[in-house]
Parts: structure tokens; C-alpha cells; sequence
């Protein structure tokens, strides 16, 4: 349905009342007309259907009871809404027209704001079940390539687990084993994590954090990781951003666009390439640009590059892995910067994507500056999950220097007490917990110490609930399915901004 200029046809042997219907619509509306039944019935079906049809009762061939019954058979036109017109006032016409499948009446004559307003409503509610039909059908493609992309990796990790637990293996195939089920529980955090990142866009619950965020540094922190896949395909990954002032943006979803780019990068460019990274400012926008060597885009594609699922004819170098919702994601991420993306290809080889942000200078509150972690102290941290498998990953991945590990806790009560007990610097707090949920739990903290550095650990996507726990005083808000060396990170920046308000 076309958001700007919706079509609507009018049926009608009058003249009088096409020209009046017509004039009326003609700023909002794309009018077609039909004198007769047989008219109507074949410009319903001309592409693109109406979005809705003003269908008069009394024609010279067929009635408009007919035609509405016969569209109404149709897989083509049985979903268009129909307005009858009619100049009578009969409860039997009524129950006739809405039998056969009509959703409303106008009288004649026109009263042009209630004909408006009918026009109107039932064009918004037709826009409606468009989206949720889209919806629906998101849905579905979401269940039908979960369920394809994950059977296969499942089975990999099944097979793996059962031969590690069942056979003898030296150090070597050991390491291999555990090594490639990593790896392929990566690819299926990562497919997850882009189908609930598009269905949270879709469903309108995306929203940005903005804050001062250091362009140039982020880059630089996502390229490192990124260096690791570059490297094993002999690929040089080459930075060319300079220091620049702060800019107002999510940091997270911009280490999204970022990764997306780079990956995308890292996937098709051949052995021995260089691919370049750069950002700076260009007039009143920042820009971010990721340059590669690899087959560039097909212009006949080009038109299907930001779509969900889209897979285009060039393939990956090592025939790695693609979801066909990175692109789509990037897109959406940029657009609720109000920035925009731009796609060309080399001259010679490569794609050039290129990334426009508004510089949001005006919207960064100036902050202190941040004093380090003092020297030699470790970090003592709690953690509140009702998950064992978790409180045993995280007791690991933060059992290193910088970090102590003081305790863990299966649900609120439990957490409670061991921080009043044991005074740790941070508390990492599941949301989804029994007895006490991570939202009671946050609460009860700060009761008993106002100046608690608690973080909100979490597999929700549901940003209400994040947003809910910040504005009750946690300090941020962690995906369970974030990487353990960025959760470390996070964990040492929030650290480090929680003294800033003490210094």
C-alpha cells in the first residue's frame, strides 16, 4: 500500500458524484474510475490493486452487491476494504452490504469531512493489517531459517560433545574438537542475535542510548577483534582514523555497524587484500567507511542490499556463513541516527560503504574526567543469576588480573545478603529470576546502599524492562550473549565512570 498516495477506486455511473469523490481526494489520494460493474471488476485487479474501492450500489449492468461479492471471491481483491455508496437509508442494504463483505456505507449526498473521515479511517486500518500481515510473514521467515541455520550447527555441537564424552582424544583432537564447537556456537549467538535485533526493530521497541562516544576509538576496538578472522584469511585490516572530538551516538548499536562492515569486509575479500577503515568529519556530518578489494556489488542487486534475508550472487571467499540480515540491521541502526549509508563500487575492485551521522555536538553533555582504577587494586564483584552454568562462565572469564571474583548468588535474597556481607565494588544482577527478580532485587540494593554500582545482566530484548531498571538507578545494562573480553571491557568502563561521580 503506498504510504504517500494510496489508490482508491471509484465506482459510479454518475458523473456529479465521480467529480465531487475525485476533487475531494485529490490531494491525498491516486483515483481510478469505474461507470460500470464489469469496469470496476477489471480495473480492481489492474496492478497495483486499489487500497480501497468507493463502490455505488445502483449500476447500469450489475449491481454493486454483485461486484462486491465477486471481488470478495478473488485471492486478488477479497482483502480490499469496500465503501459502499448509496442515497438510500435501508437497514435491509445495510445487512446485505455488509454480508457480501462491505465495511461501511456513505450517504448521499456528500458530506465531505464524515466521506474524509471514513476514507481516511479505513485506510489507516488497511495500512494496519499490511504491517501485520508484513509481520506475520517475518515471523515466518524468521522460524523457517532459525529452524534451517541452527539443525545443522546443533547436530555439529551434538556429534562433537558426544565423541568428547565417549572417546579417548589426545590434547591435539581435544583441542580441536572444543575449538570448532566454540566456533559454531558462535555463528548460532550470532544468527540469534540478528533475528532478535530486526524483530526488536520491527515490533518498534529499538531505541538508541546516545552518549559522548569516541568514534575513532570504538573503530579501533572492534577492528582489533575483527583482526583475528582478517588474519586467517591473509587479509590486512588498515585504520586510517585520525583523534576527533566526541560525537552523540549508541555505542553499542555503532560497534554493531561497525562489526557488520568490517565482517562483511573480512568475508569477501580474496586472499593477500587490504581492506581500509577510516572515519573523520565532512562538513556538519561525521562519516565512517569501510573499503575492500573483494568482488564488489552487482548494480542489478543493489536494490535488494539492505533487505532482511537478502543473499546476493557473490559468495563469500571461504564460503563462510551470512544470516542476510547484517546489511539490513546497519541500515536501520544508521537511520535511527537520522544518518545516512551510501554503497558504490571501486574503479577497480571492491565495494566502498560509507556511513553519514549527524555530529550531535549539541546534544553531548560535557562530563569530568574519569580517574583510573587505583593501581594494584582488584575489582571485587557479585553476581546474582539463578543460572549455574553462567555463574561458572563468569567466575572464569573474570577470574584474571584487574578482577575478584567475591561471590555468587542464585536469586535476589540470596544476592541481598551476600552483598551486605561482603561490600563488593560492582554487582552483575540477572533480570528473569525467582524469588526476587532482577528489578525487586535492584531496588533492595539501593535501599540498603544508595551508592550500589549495580549492572543489569540480561537475554531479554525487551528494552522496556532495560529502560525501567536504568531509570530505578542500575548503572547499565549487559546482553548475556555479549563476548566475555567486551563484558570485561564494559564492566572496567562502567567501573570507571561510577568513581568519575565521586572524584
Amino acid at each position: 500500500m503506498g504510504a504517500e498516495f494510496p489508490k482508491i477506486l471509484i465506482v459510479d455511473d454518475e458523473t456529479t458524484n465521480i467529480d465531487v469523490l475525485v476533487e475531494l481526494l485529490a490531494e491525498e489520494c491516486k483515483t481510478v474510475v469505474a461507470k460500470t460493474g464489469d469496469q470496476a471488476l477489471r480495473r480492481a485487479l489492474v496492478k497495483p490493486c486499489p487500497d480501497l474501492i468507493l463502490l455505488d450500489i445502483v449500476l447500469p449492468d450489475i449491481d454493486g452487491f454483485e461486484v462486491c461479492r465477486r471481488l470478495k471471491e478473488r485471492s486478488e481483491t477479497r482483502d480490499i476494504p469496500i465503501i459502499f455508496i448509496t442515497g438510500k437509508e435501508s437497514e435491509q442494504d445495510e445487512t446485505r452490504g455488509l454480508s457480501v463483505g462491505a465495511v461501511d456505507f456513505i450517504r448521499k449526498p456528500f458530506s465531505p469531512v464524515v466521506t474524509l473521515a471514513r476514507i481516511q479511517t479505513h485506510l489507516a486500518l488497511q495500512r494496519q493489517r499490511h504491517h501485520l500481515v508484513a509481520l506475520n510473514e517475518l515471523k515466518n521467515r524468521f522460524l523457517a531459517m532459525a529452524a534451517h541455520d541452527l539443525r545443522n550447527p546443533l547436530n555439529s555441537i551434538s556429534g562433537l560433545s558426544e565423541i568428547l564424552l565417549t572417546m579417548p582424544l589426545d590434547e591435539q583432537e581435544n583441542r580441536s574438537f572444543i575449538q570448532t564447537i566454540h566456533d559454531v556456537a558462535g555463528q548460532m549467538l550470532k544468527l540469534i542475535h540478528d533475528l532478535l535485533d530486526v524483530s526488536s526493530i520491527e515490533s518498534g521497541a529499538f531505541a538508541l542510548e546516545k552518549r559522548p562516544t569516541d568514534l575513532a576509538t570504538l573503530i579501533g576496538e572492534r577492528v582489533e577483534l575483527m583482526r583475528i578472522a582478517a588474519r586467517e584469511k591473509g587479509v590486512t585490516i588498515r585504520e586510517e582514523c585520525p583523534s576527533m572530538a566526541p560525537v552523540a551516538a549508541d555505542p553499542d548499536r555503532l560497534a554493531q555497524v561497525v562489526d557488520n562492515l568490517v565482517g562483511n569486509a573480512v568475508k569477501f575479500s580474496p586472499v593477500g587484500s587490504e581492506i581500509t577503515v577510516r572515519c573523520g568529519r565532512l562538513h556538519d556530518r561525521c562519516f565512517l567507511q569501510v573499503v575492500d578489494q573483494g568482488p564488489g556489488i552487482p548494480d542489478a542487486e543493489r536494490h535488494r542490499l539492505f533487505g532482511e534475508f537478502q543473499r546476493l550472487s557473490t559468495r563469500p571467499t571461504a564460503q563462510e556463513k551470512s544470516t542476510g540480515l547484517g546489511l539490513s540491521i546497519v541500515k536501520r541502526i544508521v537511520d535511527a541516527h537520522h544518518g545516512e549509508i551510501v554503497v558504490a563500487n571501486n574503479a577497480d575492485r571492491g565495494a566502498i560503504f560509507t556511513c553519514f551521522l549527524p555530529d550531535g555536538s549539541h546534544e553531548i553533555i560535557p562530563t569530568r574526567v574519569r580517574p583510573a582504577l587505583a593501581e594494584g587494586k582488584a575489582l571485587r564483584m557479585l553476581l546474582i543469576d539463578d543460572d549455574p552454568v553462567l555463574r561458572l562462565m563468569y567466575a572464569k572469564a573474570f577470574a584474571e588480573q584487574g578482577f575478584e571474583w567475591v561471590g555468587e548468588a542464585r536469586d535476589g535474597r540470596e544476592g541481598l545478603a551476600l552483598y551486605q556481607a561482603l561490600k563488593p565494588d560492582v554487582v552483575i544482577c540477572d533480570i528473569e529470576m525467582p524469588v526476587m527478580d532482577g528489578l525487586e532485587t535492584l531496588k533492595a540494593l539501593l535501599a540498603v546502599d544508595p551508592n550500589a554500582c549495580v549492572i543489569i545482566l540480561t537475554s531479554s530484548v525487551d528494552q522496556e524492562k532495560w529502560t525501567i531498571c536504568l531509570a530505578h538507578g542500575a548503572r547499565y545494562t549487559l546482553r548475556k550473549d555479549t563476548p566475555f573480553p567486551e563484558i570485561r571491557r564494559k564492566v572496567l568502563e562502567i567501573w570507571k565512570e561510577y568513581q568519575g561521580r565521586f572524584a
